[in-house]
């Protein structure tokens, strides 16, 4: 390729914002250890989550800033869609916001070096698909899988669906001889209805090994959803499956995080 037209391209790229697309159907080939930083068109429903961040990235990462507020004027993708629609989507969004939810259960003290159970509960997302993962913090650009301060995970993750049945399709997509035990699920068959005050349940175990050395170590859970496709007018045509009405750069997917816990390691 001729030198000048290298340069030229380049430049050109550079000069192309980037732009954070999500998936609304699930990570479609992602099968690893997973951060949550990785959403970056995701909206933030807990201020505490962005803390580290200025206060007007703040401001412009929360849903109402990033999400409602080009709902409720008609900006970018909305601005096709008539106002009692905007509206009726908007109360929509706003139910599986308030009705989703994620806690951790995990021991106060175990030994060093032993093996124990950390189960993450999730109750909402509007589906088809939510993400959980496990984290060694609360921060959202911020945190790494809990391996990197020093807890080992196990075994594969145990994921029970929304129906009570273990699922095993996404920890089966890992590609053979490479290790099942990461901290990031995708868990199948979510569906929620906001119009029915339908919102469901599922778990993942994950089974941990604790450091050797004693101390006190941190441990959190991320979950991961989208909204707009729980309502009968979010989406629009079938591209993988549904597609929200605001489109893949749209802020209408969420990351939640538990609170964060501290292990005593004795």
């Amino acid at each position: 390729m001729n030198s000048n037209i290298r340069t030229t391209m380049t430049a050109v790229l550079l000069t192309i914002p980037a732009v954070g697309l999500g998936y609304p159907n699930g990570p479609p080939i992602q099968v690893v250890n997973g951060g949550p930083y990785c959403a970056s068109c995701h909206s933030t429903l807990q201020e505490r989550t962005i803390r580290e961040l200025p206060e007007k990235k703040i401001a412009e990462t929360l849903a109402k800033n990033k999400h409602y507020q080009a709902i409720e004027e008609g900006l970018k993708a909305y601005k096709k869609l008539e106002p009692d629609i905007r509206k009726a989507l908007l109360k929509d969004v706003q139910a599986i916001d308030n009705n989703t939810h994620v806690t951790i259960d995990v021991p106060e003290k175990v030994t060093a070096g032993e093996t124990f159970k950390v189960t993450v509960h999730t109750q909402g997302g509007g589906g088809p698909v939510i993400g959980v993962m496990l984290l060694d913090s609360d921060l959202r650009y911020q945190a790494s899988p809990p391996q990197t301060v020093g807890w080992a995970i196990a075994v594969p993750p145990k994921v029970t669906g929304p129906d009570g049945k273990a699922q095993t399709k996404w920890i089966d997509k890992r590609y053979d001889g490479l290790t099942k035990n990461i901290n990031f699920v995708t868990v199948y068959d979510v569906k929620s209805d906001p119009r029915k005050g339908v919102y469901p349940e599922a778990k993942v175990i994950y089974t941990l090994k604790a450091p050797m050395k004693k101390g006190e170590y941190p441990l959190a859970a991320a979950m991961l959803f989208g909204t707009e496709k729980a309502s009968p007018v979010g989406y629009t045509k079938e591209v993988f499956g549904k597609l929200p009405v605001g489109g893949f750069g749209a802020a209408s997917g969420r990351i939640i995080f538990t609170d964060l816990q501290t292990i005593a390691v004795d």
